[in-house]
């Protein structure tokens, strides 16, 4: 490869890698004298040698370009801008009256030559001088829509195979009229035989299919540029001198879709540098280099350079990351979903028993209607009873009067007839007495009975107001205690925070610091004065500082161990608070 380092300019560059990084190396000042490579120094962007100046024993590169900038080439100026611009238009409007110019040149030298020969070979006198202007118009016809369709990117080939066939027969359709083929003679040797009167007829044509061609490739041209897939072309003296590296060259950049030569060729040059600069890293032995190194190596032929590579490890980190923090939203997401399950679950069930108790309720006030009702049944069929038994006494102290004054005025048979009637009225009276005493049982039974009833809804409604009770005492209990459990956090987060501050106020360094914060922790764990010997470090496992504290663990140990002996030295974080820190007012 002509524009990778030289062995001159890779001795001379050693100097110049030391305190780079890839990419980003600083420039070294100029005349300074080369320091020693670093361990874990990245090459700067190599440079080339030049057209005409490759690197020499005799004149070695200066190591202070090996990390700079080139001069910014030379602004064109507004006057040359529009010379360019005009030179441009006068050789387009030069080329758009030229070509058509040859082509009806062409056409119509060719017409009446087209004409004999359609009349000479079968074609009436009315087709014949339509003849010519079919085959020249196919050629013009197939020739626009083959530049429509490349303006359109979707070209055909065959429209212009089609086009240069038909030039071709107009060539040889001009070519042939007026040639005396004779026995054993054919128009192919005849043509052979007068070049120039085929080269006369062929001249037009084929110069209008060049500059058909010519705009064709223009089109596609500003098409590749507009579309960003224009690729430059290896130039030609690089396939002379370096055969085997430049189609290792063109490999890669094909293959990596790198389209600008001089991008592929700095991708190169910094790729070589990288890897001359990891083997001073390691003397030679890129065998050492870890995988993340020798990344630029690896994703290299994929179309990676060396700045992409040496990215890809924090690009793959952020990736994971990005996936972590998505896969803890959809956990989230889930738990929410499930707390709202679980939230109308309850609510239904609130609900359900809501409505049970309301059913309950219900009952309770059925059965105290019908408990009114049987009081007031019981006590209309004891007023019955009683209105009967009366009406009964009053028969019977009627009957034993009348009986008295007859047995007074006669002893006869009568008397016993009225004897016989009172004993009827009597037995009349007691079955009157007998039903009103079953009635006054009857009653008594339904009354019981719904006493009973009213009992039982009473125990039911009792237990439901107790079971409320209950439920309530100990919501009020949850709400007490988690009340307490914010009243302590806050008074924690007070004794945090006044610690902190006398520690500020104190200005004690960062260790002293955590190791009271430790200190803290070890308090918190057990109740307001807790001897110091009761206090086991312990309690607090390394990992809670670690994860508080965001240290490590050896660190973690040490600072247990410093809390404790300030504990045992009679460290309390309000007393060290109330004696080094004064409010200013």
């Amino acid at each position: 490869m002509t524009d990778t380092l030289t062995g001159d300019q890779t001795t001379a560059t050693r100097g110049a890698m030391a305190g780079a990084t890839p990419g980003t190396a600083p420039a070294a000042p100029s005349g300074q004298e080369a320091t020693p490579p670093a361990a874990n120094a990245a090459p700067p962007v190599p440079r080339k040698g030049g057209r005409g100046r490759p690197g020499s024993a005799a004149s070695p590169l200066s190591t202070a370009g090996a990390t700079g900038h080139p001069d910014p080439a030379t602004e064109a100026t507004p006057e040359a801008t529009v010379g360019a611009r005009v030179v441009g238009w006068l050789l387009l409007a030069v080329a758009a009256i030229g070509m058509p110019l040859v082509g009806v040149i062409g056409f119509s030298a060719s017409y009446s030559t087209l004409q004999r020969f359609a009349a000479g070979h079968g074609f009436s006198d009315t087709l014949a001088p339509w003849f010519p202007i079919g085959i020249d118009a196919s050629i013009v016809a197939l020739l626009a829509l083959d530049l429509v369709m490349v303006r359109r990117g979707s070209p055909w080939p065959v429209l212009r195979f089609a086009a240069h066939a038909m030039t071709l027969a107009t060539v040889v359709f001009n070519a042939a009229d007026g040639l005396k083929t004779g026995p054993g003679k054919s128009i192919w040797t005849e043509l052979w035989a007068d070049p120039l009167r085929a080269l006369s007829h062929g001249v037009m044509p084929v110069l209008f299919v060049l500059g058909v061609e010519a705009a064709r490739r223009l089109l596609m041209h500003a098409a590749r540029i507009e579309e960003g897939t224009d690729t430059d072309r290896i130039p030609l003296h690089r396939w002379a001198l370096a055969p085997v590296a430049t189609g290792r060259l063109y490999r890669r950049m094909r293959l990596a879709a790198v389209h600008s030569y001089d991008e592929m060729v700095e991708r190169e040059q910094a790729l070589a540098g990288y890897t001359v600069w990891l083997k001073q890293k390691y003397n030679g032995d890129l065998g050492r280099a870890s995988e993340i190194e020798r990344l630029p190596m690896t994703m290299a032929p994929r179309g990676y350079t060396v700045e992409d590579a040496l990215a890809l490890p924090a690009k793959w980190e952020a990736d994971a990351a990005e996936r972590v923090r998505k896969e803890a939203e959809r956990q989230r997401a889930e738990a929410e979903r499930q707390r709202q399950q679980a939230k109308a679950a309850r609510i239904a069930a609130l609900t359900d028993e809501a409505d049970v108790v309301e059913a309950e309720h219900l009952v309770a006030a059925r059965t105290g209607t019908a408990a009114a009702q049987a009081s007031a049944a019981t006590a209309q069929a004891e007023a019955e009873a009683a209105a009967a038994w009366t009406r009964a006494e009053l028969q019977r102290t009627a009957a034993e009067r009348q009986a008295r004054q007859e047995a007074d005025a006669m002893e006869s048979a009568e008397a016993a007839a009225d004897r016989r009637k009172a004993a009827e009225d009597d037995r009349k009276a007691a079955e009157a007495t007998l039903k009103a005493a079953q009635a006054r049982d009857e009653a008594t039974r339904l009354a019981a009975e719904a006493q009973r009833q009213q009992d039982a809804a009473q125990r039911i409604a009792d237990r439901r107001t107790d079971e409320q009770q209950r439920q309530v005492l100990a919501e009020q209990e949850t709400a007490a205690a988690q009340l307490r459990t914010v009243q302590l956090r806050e008074q924690a987060a007070r004794l945090e925070a006044a610690a902190e501050a006398a520690e500020d106020y104190a200005r004690l360094s960062q260790r002293q610091r955590n190791a009271r914060r430790v200190a803290r922790i070890l308090l918190a764990a057990y109740p307001d004065g807790t001897p110091a010997g009761q206090i086991d470090p312990e309690s607090v496992p390394l990992a809670t500082i670690q994860e508080r504290l965001a240290i490590g663990r050896t660190v973690a140990s040490e600072l247990r161990t410093e809390a404790m002996t300030l504990i045992a030295e009679g460290y309390q974080a309000q007393a060290a608070a109330e004696a080094i820190y004064e409010p200013q007012g």
